[in-house]
């Protein structure tokens, strides 16, 4: 929908969106499986190889809320690496959800979730807005070095936010992480 408006002799258009896109910042360590989250939800495709992610990725997806809905989101799969660290409060700007993505293999990738991920979205001013924790990488049974009540207590610190384990690979509970945080949203900002 849009409409035409004149400003000091110019003509402008403004346009103005029923139901924008909801902006999902899906942050983690690198290597944790964030493109692959990603990637599994928007395309139903695992790649099994590893491609860095430089900068961000961004994907555009169509959900159904709860009510049947058209629910617009736009992915912002951002980097892991710490060079592009500094590149990040440009990206969280908007944010209207997180997904913080840990590696079950990795412990040391729950704990950057507190340490290093949500020092960075309370820094840039989006602590507060709706958010997920995903454990990811269920399919790789008996290399877990995280069990489920430290993620729950990480779930606990960040602000009593709902903890999803999920596979990438096969795609278990994927798209449950998704519809969730979506859930969050709407029920923040509708």
């Amino acid at each position: 929908m849009s409409g035409r408006q004149t400003y000091k002799d110019e003509e402008i258009t403004i346009f103005h969106i029923d139901n924008p896109p909801y902006k999902v910042i899906v942050l983690g360590d690198a290597e944790v499986g964030k493109t692959s989250l990603v990637r599994t939800h928007t395309k139903a495709k695992f790649d099994s190889a590893y491609h860095t992610t430089v900068g961000v990725n961004i994907a555009k997806e169509t959900m159904k809320n709860v009510n049947g809905k058209d629910v617009g989101l736009l992915l912002w799969d951002v980097a892991g690496q710490g060079q592009f660290y500094l590149l990040h409060r440009a990206y969280f700007q908007g944010a209207s959800g997180i997904m913080y993505v840990f590696d079950l293999t990795r412990s040391s990738t729950l704990s950057n979730i507190k340490n290093v991920w949500y020092k960075q979205v309370s820094d840039y001013g989006v602590a507060n807005v709706p958010a997920v924790l995903v454990g990811n990488k269920t399919d790789l049974k008996g290399q877990h070095q995280v069990i489920r009540p430290a993620a729950l207590g990480m779930a606990k610190t960040l602000g009593e936010i709902p903890y999803i384990e999920t596979s990438a690979k096969t795609g278990d509970s994927v798209d449950a992480a998704f519809v969730k945080l979506c859930e969050l949203m709407q029920a923040a900002y509708e």
